[in-house]
């Protein structure tokens, strides 16, 4: 995509996933990645017991689709702040989890479930990188965050109030502004 708009290198973002992505991508092309903004992601292995929930999830979804799970995912993804302050925003995005195709979404859990640790090589990415997380998160908590930001030799840590995974939905202000604090001071 880069090379199809002409841009050498960028400042990538991602969230969940795609701060996975971003973390391979530092990684693999280094020389196309002038910085990274990770929000609530992780840089190590799936854990047992996600593991174990996500091939529960799977199964549920293989069987019964994505409606039966819609209220778990709404668990995981918002914090309880969110779901008791923004009740029309988590409703919303439940509607939109619901419509995902399910092989999609079986794909995304498996990726998920593979994926390899970098742990060990966190060092080697070179790069400034802000990593941000919503303070409640429950899919990836604090710590997942803190030991990132830790091995990361050039990165700034944004805890995101009131946020639980999906922050940059929750609290957009605040996000916005940690990723244009972060963006001002080392691009700017």
């Amino acid at each position: 995509m880069l090379d199809e708009l002409g841009i050498e290198r960028a400042v990538w973002c991602g969230l969940s996933i795609g701060g996975m992505v971003a973390l391979r991508a530092a990684r693999e092309y280094p020389e196309r990645v002038a910085g990274l903004i990770l929000m609530d992601t992780d840089a190590g292995p799936e854990t047992l017991a996600h593991t174990l929930e996500y091939r529960a999830m799977g199964a549920v979804a293989r069987r019964f689709g994505l409606g039966p799970l819609l209220s778990s995912v709404a668990r995981l993804m918002f914090s309880a702040t969110t779901r008791r302050e923004q009740p029309a925003l988590v409703a919303e995005w439940k509607a939109r989890f619901a419509s995902v195709d399910v092989p999609s979404a079986l794909l995304g859990l498996d990726a998920l479930i593979k994926r390899d640790s970098l742990l060990e090589r966190l060092a080697e990415i070179d790069m400034p990188a802000l990593v941000a997380m919503g303070e409640e998160d429950r899919s990836l908590p604090v710590p997942f965050s803190r030991r990132l930001h830790e091995r990361l030799p050039d990165s700034r840590l944004a805890i995101i109030p009131a946020a639980g995974h999906l922050s940059a939905l929750e609290q957009p202000e605040r996000v916005n502004a940690a990723i244009a604090g972060f963006l001002a001071t080392r691009f700017g």
